[in-house]
């Protein structure tokens, strides 16, 4: 697709933003023109650059999770902030920032975010490039919070990643190594996506249906001591089977629309744990931890310890982007080119 730069949002002017009127399929997005925000206390604006697009946006728009229409999608930005609100310290206007936008709305030209989930972009940062910025804001952040803070992974144990081509997957591949796991095991639905995985530190990549037997040889029969789980369905419920004792099995998202139930004295009857990590829910109970990650995620990737691929797509193929993530055919990350 041939694309030409837009002129950048200007005070008092109008800007292009995604939005969705309606839950439904990717068809219900669409680029919408609306008004330019403005900052209010505690907040900046910035003019957005770079985009991610994260499956949290995806069960946004099917109605898995209860937000208000019309929606403006997008959890973070990469650009150059444009105003600072009141209250606010530490930025000027042209900074270089990258910012978690979890109120939605990082899909725009223009973003109105929270100071305190936003990370200049200097010193040890200055030399990210923008594009894989974006794509590690939310990826990496959740990648290194899941296995920290909702996992607790110790040095020397058996990580078992599902979904281990996407982009939460591959950060937590490189991320459970980092921090010292003895073994990690990556699970996708396709031969392909395996391939793909293979090169981001897993010792083995298999299928859905070769997991057991993989982390039975792995483990010496022992088990997993921590199952990453964003994908949900049938197969939730059989990720306490995979677990040594005291294993842990944290969910941080559902890809198959599909949950299943655990009763109260699972995790006593299987001597497991079952834990969970939501990226929102952490900003609003947990600020500052959320910040620490946030600002060691990038620092990571920053250092090349994580290594995150994008595919950069024109804003206007926000509906592409969704569709791949729909139907399980993506790898790493998508990220959007508001200025296109």
């Amino acid at each position: 697709m041939t694309t030409t730069a837009q002129t950048p949002a200007t005070p008092g002017h109008r800007m292009r933003t995604v939005r969705f009127e309606s839950f439904g399929d990717p068809s219900v997005l669409g680029v919408a023109d609306v008004a330019v925000p403005e900052p209010e206390s505690g907040q900046l604006t910035v003019d957005v650059q770079y985009a991610g697009v994260n499956f949290a946006e995806v069960m946004f728009r099917r109605g898995q999770f209860p937000v208000d229409l019309p929606h403006f999608p997008g959890l973070e930005a990469v650009g150059t902030v444009r105003a600072v609100g009141g209250d606010v310290t530490g930025f000027e206007v042209g900074d270089r920032v990258a910012a978690l936008t979890l109120g939605g709305g990082g899909n725009a030209e223009v973003v109105a975010v929270g100071a305190e989930h936003v990370v200049r972009l200097d010193g040890d940062l200055a030399g990210l490039d923008g594009a894989v910025a974006a794509g590690a804001l939310c990826n990496v952040t959740t990648a290194l919070g899941v296995l920290t803070s909702a996992g607790r992974l110790a040095k020397g144990e058996t990580v078992v990643v599902l979904a281990a081509a996407g982009g939460v997957g591959t950060a937590a591949a490189q991320l459970a190594r980092s921090l010292g796991a003895a073994t990690v095991i990556g699970v996708t639905s396709s031969p392909a996506k395996a391939a793909y995985a293979r090169a981001y530190g897993y010792d083995s990549v298999v299928s859905y249906d070769e997991l057991e037997r993989e982390v039975a040889e792995r483990t010496g029969g022992a088990g997993a001591d921590l199952v990453l789980d964003s994908v949900g369905g049938a197969f939730r419920s059989s990720v306490t089977g995979l677990l040594a004792a005291f294993g842990r099995h944290v969910i941080f998202g559902n890809a198959a629309a599909e949950d299943v139930t655990f009763e109260g004295n699972h995790p006593w009857y299987t001597n497991s744990s079952l834990a969970g990590y939501n990226l929102g829910g952490v900003a609003g109970r947990a600020p500052a931890l959320l910040r620490a990650h946030l600002e060691q995620a990038l620092t990571e990737v920053a250092k090349g310890a994580v290594r995150v691929d994008v595919t950069v797509l024109p804003l206007q193929d926000v509906t592409r982007a969704h569709e791949l993530l729909e139907t399980r055919a993506s790898t790493g990350k998508y990220v959007l080119d508001v200025r296109n």
